[in-house]
């Protein structure tokens, strides 16, 4: 279960990130086919980039939690773009239904209603790293942060809806641990390799579906203070 992730900024940090790191052929496909959220994009950033300013922070990413908004890529009539989504989906907030925000992979493959969302609303969610809180016994867990050893930043599938107040919400996918993992948790986001992030969008549900598998890239690990 993922609770807790390690993002690049707001839309302005991703982007620069994405710029500064990946090769020219995933800039090609994330960046330059970017759409620019109508004309006052360029605006926005500069007003992110003041309330940066504002609250002296000078980290380039940031600790992603539930219920907050969070810089996703998307995907509409053939391009690519970076916006912004609430992660957690709630069903109805007045019977205060369960937060949803890790969707399973056997989950989606089981059921329509999630394997619909999954196939017709996809979103990538760009990571730095992400937490997982180890079971050491009497009740206690321990947090430890995990990034990837040879990857600064990596993409892991999603899916979202509409609520009733038209604001779009989110879940992220996750499968079962890989080899890395599995002595610190029984789940994990899924991380898509380069060429799965390139055809994400425009893959096949199937092929979609054969992507959801755990990850075997080496990670580092880090045990914090709770």
């Amino acid at each position: 279960m993922c609770r807790q992730f390690i993002t690049a900024g707001k839309m302005s940090g991703l982007s620069k990130l994405l710029k500064s790191i990946y090769n020219e052929d995933i800039k090609i496909k994330l960046l330059d086919e970017i759409r620019k959220e109508e004309e006052n994009l360029e605006e926005e950033i500069e007003k992110e980039i003041e309330e940066q300013k504002k609250h002296k922070k000078d980290s380039e990413v940031y600790d992603a939690v539930l219920t907050h908004n969070i810089p996703v890529i998307a995907y509409d009539e053939g391009g690519k773009f970076i916006t912004e989504m609430k992660w957690g989906i709630m069903f109805d907030p007045a019977k205060k239904t369960p937060l949803i925000f890790n969707s399973r992979d056997d989950t989606i493959g089981m059921k329509p209603f999630w394997k619909n969302l999954f196939d017709k609303n996809r979103i990538l969610i760009p990571m730095t790293g992400f937490y997982e809180w180890k079971d050491i016994g009497q009740k206690k867990k321990l947090k430890i942060k995990i990034v990837l050893k040879r990857k600064e930043i990596f993409f892991v599938p999603g899916l979202y809806r509409r609520n009733k107040e038209g604001k779009l919400e989110f879940s992220l996918v996750t499968t079962s641990p890989s080899s890395f993992l599995k002595e610190i948790h029984n789940r994990m986001p899924v991380i898509l390799d380069d060429d799965s992030v390139l055809n994400y969008f425009t893959d096949s549900l199937e092929e979609n579906l054969a992507k959801l598998k755990p990850s075997q890239e080496e990670i580092i690990t880090e045990e914090l203070l709770s």
